[in-house]
């Protein structure tokens, strides 16, 4: 058995259901990228931590487009790991520039993406990069996650941190439940009124009723 973690980071606190739907992904690809011998290691079977939702986050960056296989990428993270002394190679803050340059050399799958595809790659990774808020540190602390699709001007309308509602999402700079908001919704109370209650923009309310739609985003 696993000792629990004393970093919130780190504690298990999203089963996969809700982990799923807070990724947008296909719940099987998440119990697969999770599962023993996966490529996120988590704190307990079927759970992960904030920092396994980052890096799951991360890790949707580097699939999304060139469709890299798992061994790949479990390969070329090890090697990466290893070389930076990092657990988390995924939540460095540089890894969208140099742990890439790292990233590329260690397979030859990888290696063989033209010039301009290993350009599109960095994008693609700085863009999911810019979704984390960090410390003074550097620590990880937040995420803004895609609502309806990844792209730069996406709204930062929801974020999820592990020191903020027990890590469920939120309307951003507050404790809102997007869960409970979405539930007032469907309740008959108007998106108006409740922007008007709460503080926000109607535009952060319907964020909040589309998060929390069934819609799921294959990874």
């Amino acid at each position: 058995m696993r000792m629990a973690s004393t970093n919130i980071n780190d504690r298990a606190a999203y089963g996969l259901p809700e982990a799923s739907h807070y990724l947008r992904m296909n719940y099987s690809t998440l119990r697969s990228w999770t599962s023993a011998g996966g490529v996120i290691l988590t704190p307990e079977p079927g759970f992960l931590s904030f920092n396994n939702l980052l890096e799951t986050h991360m890790l949707k960056a580097l699939r999304r487009k060139h469709r890299f296989s798992m061994q790949s990428i479990r390969r070329a993270l090890g090697e990466v790991s290893r070389i930076t002394h990092s657990d988390r190679p995924l939540l460095e803050s540089s890894f969208s520039t140099d742990g890439i340059s790292l990233f590329l050399e260690f397979d030859k799958d990888l290696v063989n993406l033209t010039k301009s595809g290993q350009t599109a790659m960095r994008e693609i990774v700085s863009l999911y990069m810019t979704r984390i808020e960090r410390d003074s540190t550097g620590v990880p602390i937040r995420l803004f996650p895609f609502i309806v699709n990844a792209q730069e001007a996406e709204p930062r309308s929801i974020s999820i941190n592990p020191k903020v509602a027990f890590g469920r999402s939120v309307l951003a700079g507050t404790g809102i439940s997007t869960e409970v908001v979405a539930g007032r919704f469907a309740a008959r109370d108007s998106v108006p009124s409740l922007a008007e209650e709460y503080g926000v923009s109607p535009s952060i309310i319907e964020d909040a009723i589309r998060w929390e739609s069934p819609l799921m985003m294959a990874a």
